[in-house]
């Protein structure tokens, strides 16, 4: 106060920056004890763990909510799929089993054209003789395709004109779960045969073009086959690749995929 008095009988102009700093300091202390306050009070921390312990808790609710909403929506459709396929695999069990189907399903006995006059059927096909006398021409196995794998012949022999037909080297047959085409033949010259039955062609390796053969660990034929290692392997580290004749169909994944051109495995046709 001694100080006050002394700068007010000085200036009045000082004596009013001296209150003025004065009270300033004061809401400083003031500001800085009520944040203390607030601070070392457990109550008010403890209700604001509380609070976001809360909103966590109603956000896993709804998370849980909406999946057990989108599990229900979803459900009848898968079993009405998983159904199907119950009937599908019977049905190509049962003609299999009982002989009633014309298709071919032996591996013996078949020569294998040149890559350059090969003419790969759709999965499922009879021998040519018959798929020429029965397929109707109607293209329906070309439209069922998820991967529009399946193209009509562009030729002058009339008796080919409008079949179907399979170029793996620009997209292959992928195996589908359904195997649409076969379902959707209506003159059954695609059979309903089970996958690891189909008798498309015979890959071939081209060792000369592997990349495998200049010490690259290329593996991509035997990841991308859809029937895996009972259709194709490498055996062992630094092995070429290996094309099981048993267990090959010939879809034509690994030819799809191969990176080097011209490619170093090719599907061959299977000619009777």
């Amino acid at each position: 106060m001694n100080v006050a008095s002394q700068i007010v009988t000085d200036s009045a102009t000082g004596t009013s920056k001296v209150q003025h700093a004065t009270f300033q300091i004061q809401i400083l202390q003031g500001s800085t004890n009520t944040m203390s306050k607030s601070d070392s009070d457990p109550s008010k921390k403890d209700e604001e763990k509380k609070k976001s312990s809360d909103s966590d808790e109603d956000k896993f609710v709804r998370r849980s909510f909406f999946l057990e909403g989108f599990r229900s929506l979803i459900k009848p459709v898968a079993d009405a799929v998983e159904k199907k396929m119950d009937r599908v695999e019977k049905s190509m069990e049962s003609a299999w089993e009982s002989g009633e189907s014309d298709y071919d399903y032996s591996t013996e006995g078949y020569s294998y054209g040149e890559e350059e006059d090969r003419l790969l059927r759709p999965p499922g096909a009879l021998t040519e003789e018959l798929f020429l006398d029965r397929c109707s021409r109607g293209a329906q196995c070309v439209a069922s395709c998820p991967v529009q794998a399946i193209q009509l012949l562009d030729t002058d022999d009339p008796e080919k004109a409008g079949t179907p037909y399979i170029d793996p080297h620009i997209q292959a047959c992928v195996v589908c779960e359904d195997l649409s085409c076969m379902q959707n033949c209506p003159s059954g010259a695609l059979q309903q045969v089970p996958a690891n039955l189909i008798s498309m062609g015979i890959a071939e390796l081209r060792r000369d073009h592997c990349l495998r053969s200049d010490g690259e660990d290329c593996q991509i034929c035997v990841e991308k086959c859809p029937l895996g290692q009972d259709a194709i392997e490498i055996p062992y580290q630094g092995a070429d690749v290996e094309v099981k004749t048993d267990g090959c169909i010939g879809c034509g994944v690994c030819e799809m995929y191969c990176p080097t051109e011209p490619r170093a495995i090719v599907i061959l046709e299977k000619n009777s």
